[in-house]
């Protein structure tokens, strides 16, 4: 790290954060003493943790003794070094028998299949992105559908012992497949992400009291999932914050279905979890990058870490205690919104079950979450989101409470209240082709798929081995996407996309037994082998329908960025990514504005992305330009991108204009910067107040 040797201290630094730390915590205090696959479940969410609270603690007491720059590399490699290499020498020292978690793979020729999954996502992506060309993408998709159907219909190619080895790189393909697709950032909340990640990392110093009017930089930077952590790896691996982002997180976000499998199996047959988890990242959902949130994909890890926890009946008091700790506070400072839901279906869980052994006075009390449990986890939410950067995300779920409650009655039958995703899903608006007409088809057949295993679940005596605390988490993730539909605006509050696929963490067996009832009902025959197959006839086509695969083959109109890029339309194309040209128009605008108090006027689209996170501004210093927009301060610019000098659109909030009905405000500016696509301009004139 500190010779910087190319590649070395990346790949050597990014495995080190990732995999030791945790390990080593393990190894020492003998936690975890499940198999394999859990163990290194419990090393990444501890490292994750780890990393993030020691950092915090280096933060808040090396300025006390002068040093203004506590995350620096230096100050992080002592630190890291000290932390993981002293209990490690003490293992050695102690234990000196071999290791317990031994994982005998002898040679299998799907397993070699899988782990060449990934590495045919990463070629796919680079060759969509540099030459527009994604057959390799079309032929990983492929593969891996063929792959789930033989490790279904055979089940002596891939024994249930490797489910676990299969889903991890099929989750990795699938993410990557998005994330690395073109070399700048893609989505919404990345940007303000980014923004947060660049300031503490520019800083190498986290503020606990930092303010700011932009309400997305205000409520992400308590997060130390986008702030402390990418900093962490940014200062050690020196990795391009771009690429971090893109490599981190989707990385982090691949163990989850992994750790849900491991919860699913402890209550169905291996291959029912095979086939939910499989389930569960074949949504668009799951893996579009512009669906994603950096804090959630952490939040999300902690979150399932949790429930794995609490779910598990073969581990200590102690042990239990220490991970749901860890864990909490890992969630907590990850993602306000998945820390509030995690409160709410453990308290509900908690009262339900209570109540339900108090009336039916049935079976042992309650001893998985319990009242200390949820008070524990109350008293860590609050006790971060009320004394870091002035309440920002505790004022956010106190005002969109206040919000929903006030409006309920007024918005109940308004069905603008609802997003046009709630909406879609209810049938509203005519599909645009025959293609997308059998995909919602399709997906329609999947949802009735679950509500069946709900009921069988809910009616059949043998599904009693899902346990009551299971069942009453996966009633109320059904209750929490049905609140989504019913209660006006609440789908806001984290949008729709994000809900279902928070539900899904619980929902997504349900998928799997509802449509073996379906298949065993309509065959008139019990045999659960037979049903299995029989579900794939529903599971493929869903899964190459949400990829954009049958869409791309078809031709189609196709939301599916990796696949389709080279064709979409420019102007669609480039509300979703960022262009090379934008995002060095934005950072020579940010290295050459006046001062701080400057204001930047542009697009709806340049405003929300390419200057906030490339251009480091926030919503003190820009303005979203429109046809009415007039100038009074004295240091003010215009940024136009390529879709408005090439494409002649202007995206405001809620409108649209073309480059002809603002020409009458830049004809008299100066322009001060142009590179063939993007074109800034130095405010001159001066009239009234300006008008937002």
């Amino acid at each position: 790290v500190l010779l910087d040797i190319q590649y070395i201290r990346q790949i050597v630094g990014f495995i080190y954060l990732t995999f030791i730390p945790g390990f080593v915590i393990l190894k020492t205090f003998k936690l975890a003493k499940g198999d394999f696959y859990e163990t290194v479940l419990f090393s990444i969410g501890l490292d994750v943790a780890l990393l993030m609270f020691i950092v915090l603690l280096l933060n808040e007491l090396l300025p006390i003794v002068g040093l203004k720059s506590p995350l620096s590399t230096l100050t992080l490699l002592v630190t890291m070094n000290f932390v993981i290499l002293l209990p490690c020498f003490w293992v050695c020292l102690k234990d000196t028998s071999a290791s317990r978690n031994k994982m005998a793979l002898s040679y299998h020729f799907p397993l070699f299949i899988f782990v060449i999954i990934p590495l045919l996502a990463i070629l796919g992506a680079f060759t969509v992105t540099n030459f527009g060309n994604n057959s390799i993408l079309l032929s990983m998709l492929m593969i891996i559908a063929g792959l789930v159907i033989l490790a279904t219909v055979y089940r002596k190619v891939l024994p249930a012992r490797f489910y676990p080895f299969a889903i991890l790189p099929i989750a990795m393909a699938l993410l990557f497949h998005s994330s690395l697709t073109t070399n700048y950032l893609v989505g919404w909340d990345i940007h303000s992400e980014y923004h947060v990640f660049k300031l503490t990392d520019s800083a190498a110093c986290w503020d606990s009291k930092f303010t700011s009017l932009d309400e997305r930089i205000a409520k992400g930077y308590p997060m130390l999932s986008i702030t402390i952590l990418p900093t962490v790896y940014s200062m050690i691996t020196n990795i391009d914050g771009t690429w971090l982002l893109k490599i981190l997180y989707p990385l982090i976000l691949s163990f989850v279905p992994l750790t849900l499998y491991k919860i699913y199996s402890a209550k169905m047959k291996k291959e029912v979890a095979f086939l939910s988890a499989f389930f569960l990242m074949s949504p668009l959902v799951f893996f579009a990058t512009e669906s994603l949130s950096l804090k959630q994909i952490v939040g999300e890890f902690f979150y399932v870490l949790l429930f794995l926890i609490i779910l598990k009946k073969k581990m200590g008091a102690l042990e239990k205690s220490f991970f749901f700790m860890v864990f909490s506070a890992g969630l907590v400072v990850s993602h306000y919104s998945m820390s509030y839901i995690f409160l709410f279906l453990i308290f509900l869980t908690w009262l339900l079950s209570t109540a339900m052994h108090f009336f039916t006075r049935r079976g042992p009390r309650n001893t998985r979450i319990t009242l200390s449990t949820v008070l524990i986890f109350f008293t860590i939410t609050f006790a971060w989101y009320i004394y870091t950067s002035t309440s920002a995300p505790f004022i956010a779920i106190v005002e969109i409470s206040e919000y929903i409650t006030r409006n309920f009655i007024m918005d109940f039958f308004n069905p603008s209240t609802r997003t046009t995703t709630v909406l879609r899903g209810l049938g509203e608006g005519q599909a645009i082709s025959l293609g997308h007409q059998i995909g919602q088809i399709v997906f329609y057949i999947a949802q009735f798929f679950i509500i069946i295993g709900m009921a069988r679940m809910l009616l059949k005596k043998k599904y009693a081995s899902f346990g009551r605390e299971y069942t009453i988490l996966s009633i109320l993730n059904f209750v929490l996407l049905m609140m989504c539909i019913i209660i006006p605006n609440f789908a806001r509050f984290l949008r729709m996309e994000r809900f279902y696929q928070i539900s899904l963490l619980f929902l997504a067996p349900f998928f799997v037994l509802g449509g073996e009832t379906i298949f065993k009902f309509i065959s008139r025959r019990r045999n659960q082998a037979l049903a299995l197959n029989l579900v794939l006839i529903v599971l493929i086509p869903f899964f190459l329908f949400e990829t954009g695969f049958i869409y791309e083959v078809t031709g189609d109109f196709n939301y599916s960025l990796p696949l389709s890029m080279y064709r979409m339309d420019r102007v669609l194309l480039y509300r979703r990514i960022t262009d090379e040209k934008e995002v060095m128009a934005a950072r020579w605008l940010s290295n050459h504005l006046n001062s701080s108090h400057s204001l930047v006027y542009g697009d709806f689209i340049s405003t929300s992305h390419v200057l906030t996170s490339y251009g480091m501004m926030s919503a003190e210093n820009f303005r979203v330009l429109s046809n009415t927009t007039q100038f009074t301060n004295a240091t003010s610019y215009i940024y136009l991108r390529g879709v408005n000098t090439i494409e002649g659109e202007i995206e405001g909030i809620g409108s649209l204009w073309n480059l002809s009905d603002i020409s009458q405000i830049i004809d008299d500016q100066n322009i001060i910067c142009s590179n063939g696509d993007c074109e800034i301009f130095f405010v001159t004139a001066k009239t009234s107040p300006i008008i937002p």
